[in-house]
């Protein structure tokens, strides 16, 4: 961004000093016409990456959050299981309340997994 803002300045000045030489001496116009446009071409091609690269940036931002939620419900998923086998492994299952719990966590989290896919 700082680069971008450098040259455009740059490219700013060099409009000024274009019209400035057109008024002083229109014989060399074409000369440094076609250098203008050079530049303005660079510009535009500088330009046109940098949406590029915002928008790989964007993707990768997306896909950063994607993987995290996606980790997080792996996790919790882990966890839930973990939780499930200890529990009906003692002996004594689930009581009636953490069960339905369990079940609305569940439920919940099957609505996220839904959400992320």
């Amino acid at each position: 961004r700082a680069v971008s803002e450098t040259l455009q300045g740059q490219l700013e000045e060099l409009e000024r000093a274009s019209a400035h030489l057109e008024e002083l001496c229109p014989a060399r116009l074409c000369p440094i016409s076609g250098e203008v446009q050079e530049t303005l071409r660079a510009w535009a091609r500088l330009q046109k990456l940098l949406q590029e690269t915002r928008a790989h940036v964007q993707q990768a931002s997306r896909l950063r959050l994607f993987f995290k939620d996606y980790l997080a419900m792996i996790s919790w998923t882990e966890d839930t299981r973990a939780q499930i086998f200890s529990e009906s492994s003692s002996g004594h299952g689930l009581p009636e309340t953490p069960c339905e719990e369990l079940e609305r966590r569940i439920e919940g989290k099957l609505k996220e997994f839904e959400a992320l896919a």
